[in-house]
């Protein structure tokens, strides 16, 4: 059952209820008081030949931008200081006119300004993961430093979740923010990256505006330089006991050409 969220005494909106009933009137001593203050601020505005009320009109254009932004009526209403209902009847057109003082507040809310309470798009948080692996970077990397499971990452880079949890998005930006500046070591990643035409960095303006299209104009994108395998050195490693992980990591290769090359130089051997 719907539970109807009571403004409290001391308040115009105690005053006078709703108009269902669910909250009824108050008339004790604060709200009494309460009520006749606004009553002669509304005078007040009218002697100054101020609105006091103002057409939805000039309000909904910038709920209905907010809400594009992936606010939701809650996090708008919950930033402007406004309850969800005043919102919620705007954009039904419930309501045909909204006081002067909540139209105020609600124009002063910006677009894409969640707070810990709120979820939000997810596109950014995508952006960020797939930019990511286009550098190389891999998904534990990633993981380790956002804090998010490994599980996570990977619902991310296949653009599963729509929406997500604004610390989480929060956590991810900052990890972003660190990774972004270096290339990271996961060649599976950068192809995977390459193949389904993922964009890097250098890609977004404003990577979380879900409407902004990815510039490649000037892009650089980065291919890693093959690494030159000596077969003597691979062959001298070898026989000192050394695994393909190691000699891959001491060139600067995939474990797979390590393999390779051994497998050259066990045929030139033959020869």
């Amino acid at each position: 059952m719907k539970t109807t969220t009571m403004p409290p005494h001391g308040t115009d909106a105690r005053y006078k209820g709703n108009r269902t009933g669910t909250r009824p009137p108050c008339r004790c001593a604060r709200c009494t008081r309460a009520h006749r203050q606004a009553d002669l601020q509304r005078e007040l505005r009218r002697q100054r030949g101020e609105r006091n009320l103002v057409p939805i009109e000039e309000v909904l254009p910038h709920i209905q931008m907010l809400r594009a932004s992936g606010m939701s009526q809650t996090l708008i209403a919950r930033q402007a200081g406004v309850s969800q209902a005043v919102i919620s009847y705007i954009t039904t057109g419930r309501n045909k006119t909204v006081q002067t003082e909540k139209a105020r507040r609600i124009l002063a809310v910006q677009p894409r300004r969640f707070d810990g309470n709120a979820e939000r798009p997810a596109v950014g948080s995508t952006r960020r993961v797939r930019a990511l692996y286009s550098l190389g970077h891999s998904r534990a990397d990633i993981a380790a430093l956002s804090g998010l499971s490994k599980a996570s990452i990977s619902l991310l880079a296949d653009g599963r979740w729509k929406i997500i949890d604004n610390r989480a998005a929060t956590a991810l930006a900052n990890a972003y923010r660190q990774l972004v500046s270096r290339r990271g070591n996961s060649w599976k990643n950068e192809r995977r990256a390459v193949a389904e035409g993922w964009h890097g960095p250098l890609a977004w303006d404003d990577i979380d505006d879900p409407d902004e299209q990815p510039d490649t104009d000037g892009v650089v994108h980065f291919k890693r330089p093959k690494a030159a395998i000596d077969l003597e050195l691979v062959s001298a490693r070898t026989s000192q006991g050394r695994s393909a992980e190691e000699i891959a990591a001491e060139i600067g290769c995939h474990k797979r050409s390590v393999v390779r090359a051994r497998r050259r130089a066990e045929q030139g051997l033959a020869a």
